[in-house]
């Protein structure tokens, strides 16, 4: 009768992989209290080994999950940084699945929906909005760990946070402009680090603030484009040049100035801000400040399992946008370009198409 091969049982990997057995059972639980490197050694090992544990399949039991709690699950941006927390999910093999939940642009039933999630066992939630209160975000962190993918306006113990630099992308998008010749720069924004950015970087060019319109919401941008294209179309030493604080508003920015007659970007340049794949889709093509939007996906996983394997301290991820040269800028006419002292740089270049 031929032998079978004895089980191999939970000491055996840890003596391959030279860790206690205790070690195993939290790596192969996907449990905190051990490192990430550690984590993926007993894992590598006890699949090389092919290793099941009792009343379960190979290697590891259920993943546990993470609520991603999107603003809006149709967003460009969201779309990004979850493929970077997906992609970062596979390669730690740290034993994690998520889960989605729509905001529907909508705080209310976003903070619904967030609130529900608090009651669960979960592994972690990662929050795509600033909407939350304090308070209930400072109650969540004694269950679960909570990362927040955005710029928190003030710090709350026990999250952490993975955002862009809004004040570098911003003065990047002022310095090309500037030194493209452009000295009456415009700026469509609804008060963020953004428009620091942007008055930051015109005082380095020495050319102050030139028209800077501010709204609550997407939807009080609208009245804001229209009166800058009548300032354009109507007005003597009107803005040459604007900066909009997204992509979709730059797009609707360019669609509505060229219902208007205007030429882009003979007769205005524009900078919009996340460059996303809409970027490409418009004609001319739009330059664009772009977001690392993959890599903070993969902050956010990374600050999760740190947090899983024990780190206590609170950490914020700040990581740095690039610029992203395409065809909706040129000089201006009759103008010269403008030295604006920066260590700034863009990545690109207009197209030869």
């Amino acid at each position: 009768m031929p032998r079978h091969a004895p089980k191999v049982t939970l000491q055996d990997v840890a003596a391959r992989a030279g860790v206690s057995a205790t070690a195993v059972s939290l790596a192969l639980r996907g449990r905190p209290g051990i490192s990430e490197t550690t984590r993926e050694r007993i894992v590598a090992v006890a699949e090389e080994m092919d290793y099941r544990a009792p009343g379960r399949g190979r290697v590891m039991e259920r993943p546990g999950t993470v609520a991603v709690v999107l603003r809006d699950i149709v967003s460009v941006f969201s779309h990004d940084v979850v493929a970077g927390m997906e992609a970062e999910v596979e390669r730690s093999r740290g034993g994690l699945r998520l889960l989605f939940i729509d905001g529907r642009g909508d705080e209310d039933h976003l903070r619904a929906e967030f609130r529900k999630l608090t009651s669960q066992k979960l592994e972690g939630i990662v929050l795509f909005s600033t909407a939350i209160p304090p308070e209930e975000l400072r109650e969540a962190t004694q269950r679960t760990p909570v990362v927040i993918v955005a710029r928190m306006p003030h710090a709350v113990p026990g999250t952490d946070i993975v955002r862009n630099d809004d004040l570098h992308g911003a003065g990047l998008a002022v310095e090309h402009l500037a030194g493209l010749g452009h000295s009456r720069i415009a700026h469509l924004a609804r008060g963020t680090l953004r428009v620091d950015g942007y008055s930051w970087q015109m005082e380095a060019a020495g050319l102050g603030r030139h028209t800077q319109i501010e709204g609550g919401s997407l939807d009080s941008l609208r009245p804001a484009i229209r009166y800058l294209l009548f300032s354009i179309l109507q007005e003597t030493h009107s803005p040459t040049a604007v900066f909009v604080e997204t992509d979709g508003v730059a797009i609707d920015f360019i669609g509505a100035a060229v219902d208007a007659g205007l030429r882009v970007p003979e007769d205005v340049s524009v900078v919009g801000y996340d460059s996303t794949r809409q970027t490409e889709m418009i004609r001319p093509r739009l330059t664009s400040v772009a977001q690392p939007r993959h890599e903070m996906g993969r902050a956010a996983i990374r600050l999760l399992q740190e947090r899983r394997a024990g780190r206590t301290e609170d950490r914020e991820v700040v990581l740095r946008p690039s610029l992203d040269l395409r065809d909706s800028t040129a000089p201006p006419r009759e103008a010269s370009p403008v030295r604006v002292p920066s260590s700034l740089t863009a990545r690109g270049g207009p197209s030869l198409g």
